[in-house]
C-alpha cells in the first residue's frame, strides 16, 4: 500500500501555521525563487537550503552548497555528536561482500576523499597509512582470503600478507595465530574531532548559519517553500537537506515518505595522548586499533551487523584499550580519556545510500549511507549537484528513496 503525503502544514501550531505562512509569502515577494527567508531574515538574491544535522554529510553538503553561492542554514542542537563521533572513521575503498559495482563506488569515494583534502588543504585530518586485515585460522581466515582474491579481480589494491609482512609493516604488533590477511595501501583515516572542527571553522567564514535547535516538525507550502519549526522558532528554505542520520527516517516518515534504517551500534575507547606507535590502521581478530595525528589510540570491537552495544562505562573503555594491548604491547597502561557510543544509520534490506528527493516532497532532499564518513565528500557534491541544478543523476539512480516506497 502506498503511503500518502501528510498535509502541507501537519503537525503546526494554529500559531506557527500562520508564522509559516506569512514567512512564506515574505519570502515568495522578497525573490523569484521564493523562500528566500528564515525566522531572523531573509537571504535575498540566492537561493536558501535548511540542512537538519551537523554531522559529517551535513557539514561537507554545507561546504559544497556554500562554494556553489547557496545560502546555508544547519540546523543541530549538538553539531558533530550524534552519529558521528562515533564514528571508528577508517575511510575504506572496498566493500569486499557486495558485487563490482558498489566496489567502483567506494574507489571513487576515496579519490573524491582526495579531492576534498586538497581543496581544504593540510589542516584535513586525514592519515593514509592503510589498512592491515588479518585473522586467525578457521572459517574468518577463508572468508578473507576469498574476499581479497575477490576484490583484486576487481582491480581493487588489496595485497595477501603472511604473518612476517604485517610485522614488517606494523612494527611491535602481535599477530596471534595467523590465518590469512591482506594489506589496503590505499585506504585511511580521520579523526573525527579534529574533522569537524575545521569544517565548522570552513562554513563558518564561508557564511553558514548555525541554529544550535531541534527541529520538531517540518512543512511544505504549495509553493514549495518548507518550513522547519524548531524550539526556537520557524525557519524557511527553498530546500530542506535531511542529514540527521537515524532522525531522517522519522522526518521522511512525517512526510508521508519511508526510509527505513536499522540502526546496529557500538561502543569506543578513546585513550589519552601517546607517543607515536601505528602508522596504519590495524584490523585483527582482537579489534580495530588506530592512532589519530594527536597520539590518541581509539579502539572497538563492537560495530557489526545486528550490533547492540550499550556499555559506556569507564570499565568497558578499560577492557577496550586491554583487549587492543594484546596486540599492541606497548600500548599496556594506556589511560583511558573516554568512551564513545554511536548508532550507525544503515539503510535498510539493501546497505545502498539513500540520496534524492523525497517522493511527494521534492523541495526535501535526503541523504543517508552506510560507511558515512568515507561516502560524505562524494555525496555531498553529488547531492549539490542535484539540488542546485534540479538534475537527476544518472549515477544515483540506485539509490533513490522511491525504492523503499515501491517494496511497500
Amino acid at each position: 500500500m502506498t503511503r500518502q503525503p501528510q498535509s502541507a502544514l501537519t503537525g503546526f501550531s494554529a500559531f506557527d501555521r500562520r508564522r509559516f505562512l506569512a514567512l512564506s509569502a515574505t519570502a515568495a515577494a522578497a525573490t523569484a525563487l521564493g523562500g528566500v527567508a528564515s525566522a531572523q531574515g531573509s537571504q535575498r538574491g540566492r537561493p536558501h537550503v535548511a540542512i537538519i544535522g551537523g554531522g559529517v554529510i551535513g557539514m561537507v553538503t554545507a561546504w559544497h552548497l556554500l562554494a556553489r553561492k547557496v545560502g546555508v542554514t544547519l540546523i543541530d542542537p549538538a553539531p558533530g555528536q550524534g552519529c558521528t563521533q562515533g564514528s571508528f572513521a577508517m575511510l575504506i575503498a572496498t566493500q569486499p561482500g557486495r558485487d563490482e559495482a558498489f566496489n567502483t563506488f567506494y574507489i571513487k569515494a576515496i579519490a573524491e576523499w582526495h579531492r576534498f583534502q586538497r581543496d581544504i588543504g593540510p589542516q584535513l585530518p586525514v592519515q593514509w597509512g592503510g589498512i592491515v586485515n588479518w585473522a586467525k585460522p578457521g572459517a574468518l581466515a577463508t572468508e578473507l582470503d576469498a574476499a581479497r582474491v575477490r576484490l583484486t579481480g576487481w582491480g581493487a589494491n588489496a595485497v595477501a600478507l603472511d604473518r612476517s609482512d604485517i610485522t614488517d609493516l606494523c612494527p611491535g604488533t602481535v599477530v596471534g595465530e595467523f590465518g590469512a590477511g591482506y594489506f589496503q595501501p590505499d585506504q585511511g583515516a580521520v579523526d573525527v574531532n579534529q574533522l569537524m572542527a575545521v569544517l565548522t571553522a570552513h562554513v563558518t567564514r564561508a557564511g553558514c548559519r548555525f541554529v544550535r535547535s531541534r527541529v520538531t516538525d517540518i512543512a511544505v507550502a504549495p509553493s514549495g517553500t518548507t518550513g522547519l519549526i524548531t524550539d526556537d522558532g520557524t525557519i524557511v528554505a527553498d530546500q530542506i537537506v535531511l542529514a540527521a542520520g537515524s532522525a531522517n527516517a522519522e522526518f521522511a516518515a512525517r512526510l508521508g515518505a519511508h526510509v527505513p534504517l536499522d540502526l546496529p551500534s557500538g561502543v569506543l575507547a578513546i585513550s589519552q595522548p601517546t607517543k607515536p606507535l601505528l602508522r596504519r590502521i590495524l584490523n585483527g581478530p582482537l579489534g580495530s586499533i588506530k592512532q589519530n595525528a594527536d597520539g590518541r589510540i581509539v579502539t572497538g570491537l563492537d560495530y557489526k551487523p545486528g550490533a547492540m552495544a550499550q556499555d559506556r562505562s569507564a570499565s568497558y573503555g578499560h577492557m577496550l584499550l586491554n583487549t587492543a594491548a594484546r596486540t599492541v604491547p606497548e600500548l599496556r597502561g594506556i589511560a583511558l580519556d573516554r568512551v564513545v557510543y554511536g548508532a550507525v544509520p544503515i539503510p535498510a534490506h539493501d546497505q545502498m545510500p539513500v540520496m534524492g528527493r523525497l517522493p511527494g516532497s521534492p523541495s526535501v532532499y535526503v541523504i543517508n549511507a552506510m560507511s558515512g564518513v568515507t561516502v560524505a565528500p562524494l555525496l555531498a557534491r553529488m547531492a549539490t549537484t542535484e539540488i542546485v541544478g534540479g538534475l537527476r543523476l544518472e549515477a544515483l539512480a540506485s539509490f533513490r528513496p522511491e525504492r523503499f516506497s515501491a517494496a511497500l
